[in-house]
């Protein structure tokens, strides 16, 4: 609930912004009885995340279609992936193929086939892409597992434990005793095992997928070589939900700000009014900025093109942000800011 001296409704803004006619952004003010912890800061680049579903590369669309949902992003891959991922694609015609990236999300081009969407995906790094797997959104996100063919084999780290599964034999299972996590590479040491994972593009002679890591498995003097995967979870999905927060004017009911994140990065902003005038609606997409912050990009409002951001600061079940940046100008959200209350989750 906002309660704030001069009630600041967003949406206004917006409003005016589109009409031609919105003055220069306030200065930005230090918030009052603020602590570190709350205090709002720009963060420098907002976190990766993993994001799965299905994939469409053909020549007129490349796009990410996420599990268990109708929302679609643009797809940008890295170019070292592109000749391989274009050729897997070419080879299964138009059925989607399933896909695990790593990246980010950002607005889309404002023309050409990438601006019939809201954002693009920018893919860090490939998981992995596969024309073989058409249920994967169906199965639940896998650990790390690394594998390899002839003779087949497959290595399974869960928490604390690295498994080694082969065929007509029993699966062997070992402690990590250590383990050494870079950018671009991975060791997990057992009792009388250890498994090394680099990042480089690895393709599996018996399947038509392609995959993310390379690996070399070392297991009681044994020696294993194949691909891998990062286990497939989306670990930022602790912010989706429904945020809502009322602005007072004195003790009367100004705007009801709704924020709804969705678990496939999807945002939907929407701002009513208890005097029953018209909402208003701001469509997006949001990804965590760091420690306890999340960003929300809008990139529609009211089915037009406008870009807006702001930061929030997540305390309890309680989101807040003190100021909005929108086609590159910040904006001053009052006195108080925005504050949005999580919501129960429906029955």
């Amino acid at each position: 609930m906002i309660r704030p001296a001069n009630a600041f409704a967003p949406s206004l803004l917006l409003t005016a912004l589109l009409a031609g006619c919105a003055g220069s952004p306030d200065k930005p003010e230090e918030p009052a009885d603020t602590t570190p912890d709350t205090e709002v800061q720009t963060p420098a680049q907002v976190q990766a995340f993993m994001l799965r579903g299905q994939v469409v590369l053909s020549a007129d669309n490349r796009y990410i279609q996420p599990c268990n949902s109708q929302q679609q992003y643009w797809l940008t891959l890295p170019d070292k992936n592109l000749p391989a991922a274009d050729a897997l694609a070419s080879r299964y015609g138009q059925p989607p193929l399933y896909g695990e990236f790593i990246g980010y999300l950002e607005p889309a081009a404002d023309e050409g086939r990438e601006a019939d969407f809201d954002a693009r995906f920018v893919v860090k790094q490939l998981n992995l892409l596969s024309a073989e797997v058409a249920d994967g959104c169906q199965q639940r996100p896998q650990t790390t597992r690394a594998f390899g063919n002839e003779p087949f084999w497959m290595a399974e780290v869960q928490a604390d434990r690295i498994s080694l599964t082969q065929p007509g034999q029993a699966t062997e299972q070992q402690a990590i005793t250590s383990r050494d996590i870079r950018s671009g590479h991975q060791v997990y040491q057992g009792t009388d095992s250890k498994l090394t994972m680099n990042q480089a593009q690895c393709n599996d002679t018996m399947s038509d997928s392609l995959y993310g890591w390379q690996s070399t498995l070392s297991w009681k003097g044994r020696k294993y070589q194949g691909c891998a995967t990062l286990g497939a979870r989306d670990v930022t999905l602790t912010w989706s939900g429904t945020y809502q927060g009322t602005t007072y004017l004195g003790e009367k009911p100004t705007l009801t700000t709704t924020l709804e994140l969705k678990p496939d990065h999807s945002a939907v902003t929407r701002y009513t009014y208890p005097s029953g005038e018209p909402g208003l609606q701001e469509r997006g997409f949001w990804q965590q900025a760091g420690e306890g912050k999340v960003k929300v990009t809008m990139a529609q409002y009211q089915g037009r093109r406008l870009i807006s951001e702001r930061v929030f600061v997540r305390d309890g079940e309680q989101l807040s942000a003190n100021e909005e940046t929108i086609n590159g100008e910040t904006y001053f959200l009052g006195d108080s800011g925005l504050t949005l209350r999580k919501q129960p989750a429906p029955q």
